[in-house]
């Protein structure tokens, strides 16, 4: 009982929470007064009827592909890669070197970032100054290919914790043995990787692409230090939406109605690994 209390109470706050914002969402919260008059759909109607949040949708969609498959190819590639090196130090330094962004906050990595893209006096375009190129890329400043950059932020920053992740996936002893006679089989090591390696790690894959997916779903940190949604609002995303029209725009139960649609996408996303999950416990 004395360890089933803390999480009552966890559960409590959290679905608590949860449910106190949907009825938010269809309350007629429009000012800093709490207004608890039910409106039913109100706010979603509204939202749906506006072209910013179908360009939220429409950003998020590429955040949700664009940031996790890159992420997961070049994640199975480079542990792989790590794993054939011929020295343990390599492996090593290199692991710790990939590492480093995983531990930056988001604030720290946007900062940087900001810096990096700035067209006139960023890292990015005095570089290629430096050697005779002279780049007229404008980076986030450019609405065409804005989200493109930002997306690009987000793999570098995951980019270490995928690896771990698939690291720990290669390194189970039935999998060892399977590669081990593959090898002796005189299979090529591109074949194992394909052949082998992908189809017996997708438990692996499959928590990694979850929790990609959740982390590019709810993205803000990013986003909001380094563009604040702009130009315009062609970078801005569900979550950016969210705090706009809650705090900014004192529509109190639309950005309920944003937090409620974040979390049944993300709800969706889940289920796939539940059921997985389920069906790996009962075997």
């Amino acid at each position: 009982m004395v360890f089933t209390l803390p999480l009552l109470v966890f559960l409590l706050i959290l679905y608590g929470t949860l449910f106190w914002n949907f009825y938010v969402s269809m309350a007629n919260w429009v000012s800093t007064a709490p207004d608890y008059t039910f409106t039913g759909l109100k706010w979603y109607n509204y939202l749906f009827s506006q072209s910013r949040f179908w360009i939220n949708v429409q950003n998020n969609l590429k955040w949700l592909t664009l940031g996790v498959v890159p992420t997961i190819v070049v994640a199975i590639l480079l542990a792989y890669l790590l794993e054939l090196a011929p020295f343990p130090g390599v492996e090593s330094y290199v692991r710790t070197l990939i590492l480093y962004p995983v531990a930056m906050s988001f604030v720290v990595t946007g900062t940087i970032w900001s810096w990096l893209y700035q067209p006139d006096r960023g890292v990015f375009n005095t570089l290629l100054g430096s050697l005779g190129i002279h780049s007229t890329l404008r980076f986030t400043s450019d609405p065409t290919s804005a989200t493109y950059w930002l997306i690009l932020i987000f793999i570098w920053q995951y980019l270490g914790f995928s690896v771990i992740i698939i690291q720990s996936s290669l390194r189970t002893s039935e999998l060892q043995e399977m590669v081990e006679a593959a090898t002796v089989d005189g299979a090529s090591k591109l074949r194992i990787l394909v052949s082998v390696i992908v189809p017996n790690i997708r438990s692996g894959i499959l928590v990694l692409v979850s929790l990609l997916l959740i982390s590019t779903l709810k993205v803000f940190d990013i986003v909001w230090i380094v563009t604040r949604g702009g130009p315009g609002v062609a970078t801005d995303v569900l979550a950016t939406n969210m705090i706009v029209t809650a705090y900014d725009q004192r529509l109190a139960s639309a950005g309920a109605a944003i937090g409620v649609i974040i979390f049944l996408m993300a709800f969706i996303i889940i289920i796939p690994y539940t059921i997985y999950a389920l069906k790996k416990w009962f075997e």
